[in-house]
């Protein structure tokens, strides 16, 4: 499987955020390079299906516009001598699919590492949220009745075709869901048929309604979630709140509220004062690492690290990490050291060379004491390496 980029589901990135970002829609033909299926298929599905720890919520079925009791389609079974109730029958969800229903994979950043890396991208771009959800619509069927989402969607048409009506936004967006009637929406502002590897882009609110045509329907609705201004602004005020001054109880009862209005003033007059005195760049600096950095799009690399730190050798160059590091008093030869809040003491010759190491400058292993043997001064590069203090050079 394959990631897309961003050059892929939006074009050009500049002409993107000027004039298509919460204004208007975006079809980009061909958009996918290669072939769709890479960046999943209907086999990859099929696949996925047979896993039984994908379970609802992950997976949902909703036919005739109506959604399926998940009874339907999952049973009992033991694992490891727990009890499961929810695992999904792969016979029971074929049954219901090839009878019209309309499957949906929900969250598949939660379970795809290639999709995980595609909300982690478009969460670096948006500073918000981004979810990925997969829709698996049989020939002719539609999954479901005009809506809108409160979210900006990219649609990645990935296998057979699926016809699109598209609506404008109402004159008010309120980041909430809607349903329609098609009565009363009128003629759409865009009709389309996607093929595999075209790419839809939709602002938040905007009404649509899909079906599927003559072939089954794979497509991928990358939802990023954007944050409007209360959102923003309630982020930065629930901060400055969590100080002191805002921390007391006070007791609101009918007989209190008429007493309780010179300091409700005041606690309101201290919040303007803090907001005035905020840092406002630094603030939405905050803020946007607060959503780059949002549910769904983390991923680290704790285990590849433990087993560097395993292997280390004599030769094996190491790098300073930004942990902070304090060198406080030397005596017989071992210098304090405090550590993420920790004090040690560690080798005078040592606390030379982490300091040297500073500059950025990569030491290899035997050096960090070049006062022992390798074998010892090895050990003491792992050991900081535990502690977070140096890392191998890559």
């Amino acid at each position: 499987m394959r990631t897309p980029t961003f050059e892929e589901l939006a074009g050009d990135e500049a002409e993107f955020f000027a004039n298509h970002f919460n204004q208007t829609p975006l079809l980009r033909r061909a958009a996918l390079s290669g072939d769709s299926r890479d960046v999943l298929s209907v086999a990859d599905l099929d696949e996925l299906l047979h896993l039984e720890a994908i379970r609802p919520p992950y997976l949902a079925i909703t036919k005739d516009g109506d959604g399926v009791p998940e009874r339907a389609y999952t049973t009992l079974t033991r694992v490891q001598g727990t009890t499961v109730t929810d695992t999904v029958v792969a016979e029971r969800v074929y049954e219901l699919f090839r009878t019209g229903a309309t499957l949906t994979w929900s969250s598949l950043n939660h379970v795809l590492p290639s999709v995980r890396a595609l909300t982690r991208m478009l969460a670096t771009k948006f500073a918000a949220r981004s979810d990925v959800v997969a829709f698996l619509t049989p020939a002719g069927r539609q999954g479901f009745s005009p809506h809108h989402d409160p979210v900006d969607l990219f649609i990645i048409q990935l296998e057979g075709t699926k016809h699109w009506k598209l609506w404008e936004p109402p004159a008010t967006r309120r980041g909430d869901i809607g349903h329609y009637k098609l009565e009363e929406l009128g003629t759409p502002v865009i009709e389309t048929t996607l093929q595999a590897g075209d790419v839809l882009y939709l602002p938040y609110n905007t009404p649509h309604v899909a079906a599927a045509e003559d072939q089954v329907s794979l497509h991928l609705s990358v939802m990023v979630r954007p944050r409007m201004w209360r959102d923003l602004l309630g982020l930065a005020v629930e901060r400055l709140l969590d100080t002191e001054g805002f921390w007391q109880f006070p007791y609101l009862h009918e007989s209190t509220v008429t007493d309780l209005v010179p300091t409700f003033t005041d606690h309101a007059a201290l919040l303007a004062e803090r907001l005035r005195e905020i840092d406002v760049e630094a603030e939405l600096r905050r803020l946007m690492t607060l959503g780059q950095h949002s549910e769904g799009t983390a991923q680290g690399n704790e285990f590849q690290t433990i087993a560097a730190l395993d292997a280390i050798g004599g030769s094996t160059l190491l790098r300073r990490t930004d942990v902070a590091v304090t060198f406080q008093e030397s005596r017989d030869g071992r210098t304090k050291t405090k550590v993420n809040g920790h004090t040690i003491a560690i080798p005078s010759a040592v606390a030379a060379t982490l300091e040297r190491m500073t500059s950025g400058e990569p030491v290899p292993a035997r050096e960090i004491n070049p006062d022992v043997e390798t074998e010892r001064s090895v050990g003491i590069a792992q050991a900081l390496a535990r502690l977070g203090v140096l890392t191998v050079a890559r």
